[in-house]
């Protein structure tokens, strides 16, 4: 069952990687096209990249602590 949820984990783990790659690859290419951006784009994006951080850190650790449970 801890296997189950360990691999559960970390498929969300690679998921949320995925994605926060993804969003930091448009920010980049946004600042990177010289052309003007409205702010509110700008700050929406960056609250994405926090928010998908944050859930990518919280199963990090969820996955960390069924490490040392299992050890």
């Amino acid at each position: 069952m801890a296997d189950n949820e360990e691999i559960k984990a970390l498929e969300e783990l690679e998921e949320k990687g995925r994605i926060l790659r993804e969003y930091k690859g448009k920010f980049r290419q946004m600042c990177q096209e010289n052309k003007m951006i409205k702010g509110s784009t700008v700050l929406e994006l960056y609250d994405k990249i926090e928010e998908v951080q944050r859930e990518y850190e919280r199963l990090d650790s969820r996955l960390t602590a069924m490490e040392y449970n299992i050890l």
